[in-house]
C-alpha cells in the first residue's frame, strides 16, 4: 500500500510537473561500472539475485520516485529541501524499520538528494539506491532468497 502511495500520490498534484530525464556526458561510465558491480555480484552470490529485484521495484524506485523526484522538488533546489526530505525520509524508515535504520540511512539520503540535485538522473538514482542497498544486504547477510 505504501509503495502504491508512494508511486501514484504525486501524479494527483496538478502543480506537480513530471521530472525530465537528463543524461550528463560521462554519465555512460557510471551505468558501465554499476551494470559491471552488479552483475558481477549477483553472479558471485546467485541467492540475492530475488532481493535485488526486490529493493530495485520496491525499495530504490518508489523512495526516489516519491522522496526526491517528488517532495524535494515540490520543497526547492537547495540544502534546506535536501535536509527536510533527508529527515523525513529517515524518520519514515525509523517508524518502519527502526531507529537505528532512520540514523543509517539519513547520510546516504542526503547524497541521494545531492545527487539529484546536481544530475537530476532518476534512473541512475533508482541504481545507485538499488546497487547500494543490494551491497549492504550482502554484507549484514540479510535478504537471501
Amino acid at each position: 500500500m505504501l509503495v502504491a502511495l508512494m508511486l501514484f500520490l504525486p501524479l494527483f498534484d496538478r502543480h506537480w510537473k513530471l521530472p525530465v530525464f537528463t543524461h550528463q556526458r560521462g554519465d555512460w561510465s557510471v551505468w558501465v561500472g554499476m551494470l559491471l558491480v552488479m552483475v558481477g555480484l549477483l553472479v558471485w552470490q546467485k541467492q540475492f539475485i530475488g532481493f535485488a529485484a526486490a529493493t530495485l521495484l520496491l525499495a530504490a524506485l518508489p523512495e526516489e520516485w516519491f522522496f526526491r523526484a517528488y517532495f524535494m522538488t515540490r520543497l526547492d533546489d537547495g540544502l534546506r529541501a535536501n535536509l527536510v526530505t533527508s529527515l523525513l525520509f529517515s524518520f519514515l524508515h525509523g517508524l518502519t524499520r527502526g531507529w537505528t535504520t532512520a540514523l543509517l540511512v539519513f547520510f546516504p539520503s542526503l547524497f541521494y538528494g545531492w545527487l539529484y540535485q546536481t544530475k537530476r538522473n532518476l534512473p541512475m538514482l533508482i541504481a545507485i539506491h538499488a546497487l547500494s542497498n543490494l551491497i549492504l544486504a550482502m554484507v549484514l547477510g540479510i535478504g537471501r532468497a
